[in-house]
């Protein structure tokens, strides 16, 4: 397991790997998205740790408003 946490923690740094879960739409987002489809050890780690593929960057916390 701590081996696939260091690779997690590569795939998060890796500029391929961010600009795929960052702009998966974009030309690189696709061409990495198709490498991550053959099989990417880093991206592979990434999804077990963490339990997703893409990045939340509205982690937001609920406010007393959202009940």
């Amino acid at each position: 397991m701590e081996m696939k946490k260091v690779l997690a923690g590569w795939s998060s740094i890796c500029p391929g790997c961010n600009i795929g879960r960052k702009y998966p739409d974009s030309f690189i987002g696709k061409k990495v998205r198709d490498h991550w489809k053959k099989g990417c050890f880093a991206h592979n780690a990434y999804v077990e740790v963490y339990d997703s593929d893409e990045p939340s960057p509205n982690k937001s916390k609920k406010t007393s408003g959202d009940k």
